[in-house]
């Protein structure tokens, strides 16, 4: 694989990306007004929909978290091929504060937000569907 092909990766990568990211936003909408509307349904139905959205939230942070996982190992790629001699690599790297042939990892912060968002949605989904009163 040379550079180009791997900046088009990256490319296609971030578009996922963003379109992950998008959606989770969006998703979170959805799910206010789906427990809005069925607030007056019977207790099954309002937990047949929370956990149908407990799944949603959850596989959409998976597949954000892998396609996230998936640039830091572009980028860690990108600095061997800048480490090995590649000017069009090491440009990149080097422009953005990475030394060559360095490795590139999220920070520990960055996994415990996304983690602490995640526990904050599921708890306000459940919250929603089962306990809002949303008439008072």
């Amino acid at each position: 694989m040379n550079e180009l092909e791997l900046f088009s990766f990256m490319q296609n990568n971030r578009i996922i990306f963003s379109n992950f990211f998008l959606s989770g936003v969006l998703f979170s909408f959805v799910v206010v007004a789906v427990a809005y509307l069925f607030r007056n349904l019977p207790s099954a139905v309002r937990f047949g929909a929370m956990i149908s959205s407990l799944i949603g939230l959850v596989m959409l942070a998976m597949f954000t978290t892998i396609v996230q996982n998936i640039a830091f190992e572009q980028l860690s790629t990108l600095s061997q091929m800048a480490a090995n001699g590649s000017e069009i690599a090491s440009n990149f790297i080097v422009n953005r504060g990475i030394n060559p042939g360095e490795e590139v990892s999220p920070p520990t912060w960055f996994m415990v937000l996304g983690f602490g968002q995640i526990a904050i949605n599921l708890a306000l989904t459940v919250y929603i569907f089962m306990f809002a009163k949303w008439d008072s």
